[in-house]
């Protein structure tokens, strides 16, 4: 089955053929210390499969099992987003309007930024409103918890600073928590009613998320079933409090997820308006090159659509293929899942051949290094030094005080397989040297002059 060959086909991004490391989802989460781990796929419009793996508590070995609730953090935007959309469809909000014409309950604060150009839901939606990134803390339940309008005006008993502009709306996209409490109180305002119950009218009802909720703190039912967070040590932290909501409070399953993607998928693809127009999906997922509800990569005739989460103990992770109409949802319990993520990524691509992030096999050759001698030297990466030198025909990479020789895979590329990083090098001095990370992420070094 599907689900069997991913769980067992966890490889780099870069290996060396006849050298591949495969290693099991279990003995990864070993290594990374992950405590619990909660996957569902969606293939063709159906929950094709999930798969838990261990604990969703370890002071009393609780099971991950599906019923086990995560913070999905950063992936109640999405939610938000298509609920927002939901009511531009049925003509209660305006996507390109100034949404201080409808907020009642606070304003954003006007300056020179919005002189000429103002703050739009389209802008929030897709982060480019100009707002300043703040707004993240949560609060323990003995805690005094501030609302909304008091973490947006900056206000007692909230401790972060009042939502602010740092540049003109449409001007840069920035990615942006108090963006998205600027939707939250914008559908209040409109609807008249609180967050939580309008996103089971809007959302949750709609699409049968049944293990989903907004509230702070969990109604009794999901609690029950609520995994702790823990830190990379696994160290449990205490539960908390996200009045933040829109940006980043629900608290779901992956199967919930699932449910939800199916419904975008099949409102994309089929037109089913189950949340809403096939009109309006297309905007979603337009090839624009940025971001609206989702980061967007535009990988030869498909789309892929993907979103992450992070909050104190807690990473999760959603993305897809359009053309395949495929997508998965990622929970973790973990500080430390964000590398183990890309390594599903690569898993579920290369199972279900999807172009994107597939790992990359390189055979070793041997060619002439006439060419390295002035890109030798010391740079800098990422807190780092990194020095390239040859020895005989051979080019070494050291790290700090680490050495490693580098396998060479064409005249200008090289692999590190324990990394594992690929390098490659321009074909002069006026280009970049490019270290290749172990996500698949370019790293771009001037040339020493």
């Amino acid at each position: 089955m599907h689900a069997e060959r991913i769980e067992s086909y966890l490889v780099p991004k870069y290996s060396l053929a006849g050298k591949v490391r495969t290693a099991t989802i279990p003995e990864m989460m070993a290594q990374d210390h992950i405590p619990g781990v909660s996957i569902a796929f969606v293939d063709g419009g159906q929950l094709a499969w999930t798969r838990h793996y261990g604990y969703a508590n370890l002071e009393d070995s609780t099971r991950v099992a599906s019923s086990t609730v995560f913070t999905g953090a950063s992936l109640s935007k999405p939610i938000t987003a298509m609920a927002a959309l939901r009511l531009v469809e049925s003509g209660k909000l305006n996507l390109d309007e100034d949404v201080n014409q409808q907020l009642t309950s606070w304003k954003v604060p006007e300056n020179e930024w919005t002189a000429t150009e103002k703050v739009t839901l389209r802008r929030l939606i897709g982060h480019s409103a100009g707002i300043k990134n703040d707004m993240w803390s949560s609060y323990l339940p003995d805690e005094t918890v501030p609302t909304l309008t008091q973490m947006l005006a900056g206000k007692s008993p909230s401790v972060d600073p009042a939502t602010s502009l740092i540049r003109e709306p449409g001007s840069k996209v920035s990615y942006s928590n108090p963006g998205y409490s600027i939707i939250q109180q914008l559908l209040m305002d409109v609807s008249g009613q609180a967050f939580a119950p309008l996103i089971d009218e809007l959302v949750f009802s709609p699409v049968g998320m049944k293990h989903s909720s907004f509230l702070q703190p969990l109604p009794e039912h999901l609690m029950a079933h609520r995994a702790t967070g823990y830190t990379e040590n696994l160290e449990p932290y205490p539960y908390r409090l996200f009045p933040y909501q829109a940006a980043g409070g629900i608290w779901t399953t992956p199967t919930d997820l699932a449910q939800f993607l199916i419904a975008l998928l099949d409102d994309h693809h089929k037109g089913t308006q189950t949340l809403v127009s096939q009109q309006t999906t297309q905007t979603v997922f337009k090839k624009f090159g940025g971001r609206f509800v989702f980061s967007l990569w535009d990988w030869g005739e498909d789309i892929v659509f993907m979103h992450s989460g992070s909050n104190q103990g807690f990473n999760c992770i959603l993305f897809g293929s359009l053309a395949k109409n495929q997508g998965v949802v990622v929970m973790t319990n973990s500080d430390n899942a964000f590398g183990f993520f890309d390594y599903v990524q690569r898993a579920i691509s290369h199972e279900y051949q999807w172009e994107y992030v597939r790992p990359e096999i390189h055979e070793p050759v041997t060619k002439a290094l006439n060419w390295v001698d002035p890109f030798l030297g010391e740079y800098p990466w990422r807190d780092q030094k990194v020095r390239f030198r040859q020895v005989k025909d051979q080019l070494w990479l050291a790290i700090e005080d680490q050495k490693v020789l580098l396998t060479q895979t064409d005249e200008r590329t090289f692999i590190e397989p324990e990394r594992p990083l690929k390098i490659t090098f321009p074909e002069n001095t006026e280009g970049r040297i490019t270290i290749w990370e172990p996500s698949g992420y370019p790293y771009r070094i001037k040339v020493n002059p």
